[in-house]
């Protein structure tokens, strides 16, 4: 997962919406979370019920996915530059994503040492700290929202070889994308296949249908998009009407989903090899819309201060609620409250700040003063 950027993502500096769009994933994805630790308290309000675009807050993961794809394929196919070097984009990532993954990690194996608690293995911490670990296991018992951070690691491997389908004429894009969903949308049906013909032997391949490539539509729709910005001059009707479509779409598929329950792991035919790549499709349309029409009244509110703010501490926001939701029910061995919601929420934003200014700031600073030469 992560809300990143790179010498590249220059759009989401110039359009305070995009950043305010990582704000929005995050909230998302802590609140879902937040949620589940309160076993599900009544948010009802007469005939108004919150809950379903609470309990989907785990697509804020997939809005990540296709945001990484907007922002980062931009340092390769802008028209009006060079691309970016590999070497460059690779030392971003690195000193982008790595420096506050490895505090964390540093911290929390601190304070399992410190409890007397169970420690990892030594391959596990090695496999956690490179990031390698889904080729052994989706997730971690350390922190179970790390599971999506080797899906991104891995799309920073092959974006480059990707670009090169997306540098160029629409109908090299269009055929780029067609290929790409497609191959997603096979290799997820492949994945429920093996599950159903050879049961418990097919879940190794199974497995990867949250992975890459079962994961590669949703970058690939977010490249898309970013295409479309750079090359397409849409009148001004029209992204209005991709904001809302998007929006529209996003909200109720959203809601869909919870009415579908665990379609991956129940393999609910078509939707465990199709939902993923509709989902993603609306996001890519609101995050075009929103790149294109900035006065639209989504935009000026995915604008505001606090998302802006939100979106720039949202990789630590993503790294840390986990940790601090779980840590309070094990402290006090009981559901999160109203109350108890409130000053979690807090600390949290609290923990993500000092984390974003102490283990993000000081690596991102060195990477602007290079960055108008090398990308």
């Amino acid at each position: 997962m992560s809300a990143t950027h790179t010498p590249g993502d220059h759009l989401a500096t110039q359009i305070p919406a995009i950043t305010g769009i990582r704000g929005l994933a995050a909230m998302w994805v802590m609140l879902f979370h937040l949620y589940e630790f309160s076993h599900r308290a009544d948010l009802s309000f007469g005939p108004l019920d919150f809950s379903p675009w609470l309990l989907s807050g785990y697509l804020g993961v997939d809005l990540f996915f296709v945001l990484s794809g907007f922002l980062l394929v931009q340092g390769f196919i802008h028209p009006a530059r060079e691309p970016i070097r590999l070497r460059v984009f690779w030392r971003h990532r690195f000193r982008r994503v790595l420096p506050a993954l490895w505090a964390q990690l540093a911290i929390l194996l601190g304070i399992l040492a410190a409890t007397g608690s169970a420690l990892p293995s030594l391959f596990e911490i090695g496999t956690l700290f490179s990031l390698s670990f889904n080729l052994w296991a989706n997730d971690t018992a350390l922190n179970p929202v790390y599971w999506s951070m080797p899906v991104e690691w891995n799309f920073y491997m092959v974006l480059p070889l990707l670009a090169l389908g997306f540098r160029g004429t629409r109908k090299r894009m269009v055929s780029t994308l067609i290929l790409l969903v497609a191959s997603a949308l096979a290799f997820r049906w492949l994945c429920i296949w093996s599950v159903t013909t050879y049961g418990e032997e097919g879940v190794v391949l199974a497995r990867w249908i949250i992975q890459l490539p079962g994961r590669i539509d949703q970058f690939a729709l977010g490249m898309a998009a970013a295409w479309c910005v750079l090359h397409c001059r849409p009148t001004a009707r029209f992204v209005h009407w991709l904001v809302w479509l998007g929006c529209a779409t996003a909200l109720g598929l959203a809601a869909f989903a919870v009415h579908l329950g665990n379609y991956i792991i129940e393999l609910q035919q078509p939707w465990s090899w199709l939902f993923t790549t509709l989902i993603g499709a609306s996001f890519a349309v609101l995050v075009l819309g929103v790149a294109t029409a900035r006065d639209s009244l989504a935009s000026k509110l995915l604008a505001s201060r606090t998302l802006v703010w939100l979106g720039t501490i949202s990789y630590s926001l993503y790294l840390w609620h986990f940790p601090i939701l779980q840590g309070f029910t094990k402290v006090f061995a009981r559901p999160v409250g109203a109350w108890d919601a409130l000053w979690l929420v807090g600390l949290i934003l609290l923990v993500s700040a000092l984390s974003q200014r102490a283990f993000e700031q000081p690596f991102l600073r060195r990477d602007r003063a290079p960055q108008h030469r090398d990308a």
